[in-house]
């Protein structure tokens, strides 16, 4: 595993394990705000995420090899001329930083942090 996904990884450990209750609350109010936090070929449902989810999810992104990266695209730019090894790594560190991010704020909002909240309806409504 490289350093920055331990640090990420590190991240995830800092936050509350909330219990079903909290977890659900928050996924039934996003989902009334039809609010969702795509995750393209990740296919991941991030409202529902456990902290060990999140884990085991940083892990399967460690562990995938170029082709698997190559045939899931999402947020990273297509392989190019660039070399495929640093391909590899800043598509790797592109999902596994959206992923913490994404989950940081819906940890947020199962804490119900009126913030978080605020950020969730800036998104969603104020434009």
């Amino acid at each position: 595993m490289t350093e920055t996904a331990q640090n990420y990884r590190n991240r995830i450990e800092t936050l509350p394990a909330h219990d079903r209750n909290a977890i659900d609350i928050a996924a039934k109010q996003l989902e009334m705000l039809h609010a969702s936090f795509y995750t393209g070929t990740m296919d991941l449902d991030l409202k529902r995420m456990t902290k060990d989810d999140v884990l085991k999810t940083i892990d399967s992104l460690e562990s995938m090899d170029m082709d698997a990266m190559r045939s899931s695209w999402m947020f990273e730019p297509p392989f190019d001329s660039q070399d495929p090894e640093g391909w590899l790594k800043q598509a790797k560190l592109i999902r596994i930083t959206y992923l913490v991010e994404q989950f940081e704020l819906v940890s947020r909002l199962r804490d119900d942090d009126p913030e978080a909240w605020d950020e969730i309806n800036e998104l969603y409504f104020d434009d």
